[in-house]
């Protein structure tokens, strides 16, 4: 399944690890918390039941269950916010790769409208952020070509920053601003994606220490990249095309099974 070489893993391969995390966190997140909000066992703080009831033993039983999947799924994002960064690195057409990204942002927007309302959440999903943080490293990147001096494209840079970071909150992007800087800090350490990793980790934390510091566990994979390419099943629109279609599927899932 997957192409591992005696070197590490390919691109195709990471991005494959993380579609799978992302599907194992998109099971827990839209179907079983999907179920226990709109059956009213759960709202999105707390438990709705008493403790030794019949229904409060089933929540805590299916959350039993969504638990470890969200905590697998925080390894997710950050490998597509790598990946983003070598994608850039090593596109063809930077035009092209952030239009693509934009282009699934909206195709994707309904089907994780659907999902996510599920458990309340109205948001704009992950391929604006992953946009937004393509978009910030190339204007980081234009504006280190520009200025004569690191130093002197530092104002120009930070403006980037803060601006796609201002976009991604304004618009409640999945990871928003978060997302945003996790990207600019693997840009920031791409001759070092390890520490680029710890950096962007660690901003992951920021948002729910909770359930964030799993993201960690992204390291593996990283420090286990060869930098070669790799071929993704179903070609290169592989997941572009998943992350709706996954979005579809659960939620479907989860329908039928309120409906049982």
């Amino acid at each position: 399944m997957f192409t591992k070489l005696k070197k590490g893993f390919t691109s195709a391969d990471l991005k494959l690890f993380a579609v799978i995390f992302m599907f194992i966190d998109h099971i827990g997140a839209i179907v079983i918390e999907g179920y226990l909000m709109q059956s009213g066992l759960m709202s999105t703080t707390a438990f709705n039941v008493s403790p030794g009831t019949p229904e409060f033993d089933l929540a805590m039983k299916l959350y039993s269950i969504d638990l470890p999947l969200r905590l697998i799924g925080r390894i997710a994002f950050p490998l597509f916010a790598f990946m983003i960064v070598q994608g850039f690195i090593h596109t063809h057409s930077r035009k092209d790769y952030l239009l693509r990204l934009s282009a699934f942002a909206l195709i994707s927007q309904i089907p994780f409208h659907m999902a996510v309302s599920l458990i309340g959440m109205n948001s704009r999903n992950v391929f604006f952020t992953l946009a937004l943080g393509l978009a910030c490293i190339w204007g980081i990147d234009l504006a280190r070509e520009r200025a004569a001096t690191p130093f002197r494209a530092l104002p120009g840079s930070l403006l980037v920053i803060l601006c796609c970071c201002v976009a991604a909150w304004y618009i409640n992007s999945d990871y928003s601003q978060y997302g945003v800087l996790c990207i600019v800090a693997f840009y920031l350490f791409k001759e070092h994606p390890v520490r680029g990793g710890l950096i962007a980790c660690a901003i992951l934390t920021v948002i729910n220490p909770y359930y964030e510091f799993t993201a960690f566990l992204c390291l593996f994979f990283i420090k286990m990249y060869n930098g070669e390419k790799g071929n993704l099943p179903l070609g290169k629109y592989f997941f572009y095309a998943f992350y709706p279609v996954h979005m579809l599927i659960l939620y479907g899932t989860a329908m039928l099974i309120l409906r049982m």
